[in-house]
């Protein structure tokens, strides 16, 4: 797939997402920092992530308050999408704010994500570790069979050697 700017690449693991993050020169450092940080608790399968502010804050060294005001940045330059979460609490009338559901624009750093290749990928990778493995297995099957003839042809060597009469012993 490509892009005005560059073709995408994709997504296999989030740390090319990080990687993604922190080679985009475009990025001001700040902001950098932020989106590497919650890229690290990204969960590739659901395309999110849901750290709280106070976990980011840990990651990035940056305070909560002033974290706040770079998710908004990083919203406003459109390469985060923040949702909140709410969860209906017992006993309480309004549901309760939880960690936001951060999700990147995937194309702004080069990056596409599909199921279907990923998975496809996967199982690629799968079958040729299989295969490797099996081919090893097979290799050492083969090897101690080739020993065990080995060791059967020098027995029968010493066998033969031991039964041939020798010329210089006297008959009797």
């Amino acid at each position: 797939m490509t892009t005005k700017k560059h073709t995408l690449t994709l997504l296999q693991h989030h740390h090319e997402l990080t990687n993604a993050i922190a080679c985009d020169r475009e990025l001001p450092r700040q902001i950098k920092t932020l989106l590497v940080g919650i890229s690290t608790f990204f969960n590739l399968s659901n395309q999110c992530a849901f750290p709280s502010r106070a976990q980011i804050s840990k990651r990035t060294g940056y305070c909560t308050n002033h974290i706040t005001t770079l998710i908004k940045q990083a919203v406003e330059m459109g390469v985060l999408v923040s949702t909140p979460q709410y969860v209906l609490v017992p006993g309480e009338s309004a549901p309760r704010q939880t960690s936001n559901k951060y999700e990147f624009v995937l194309e702004s750093f080069g990056l596409f994500f599909s199921k279907a290749k990923a998975l496809l990928n996967r199982n690629l990778r799968q079958k040729s570790t299989n295969q490797a493995t099996n081919e090893r297995e097979a290799k050492k099957r083969i090897d101690h069979i080739d020993t065990i003839l080995n060791d059967d042809s020098d027995s029968l060597n010493t066998i033969t050697t031991l039964k041939k009469p020798t010329d210089s012993a006297p008959p009797t």
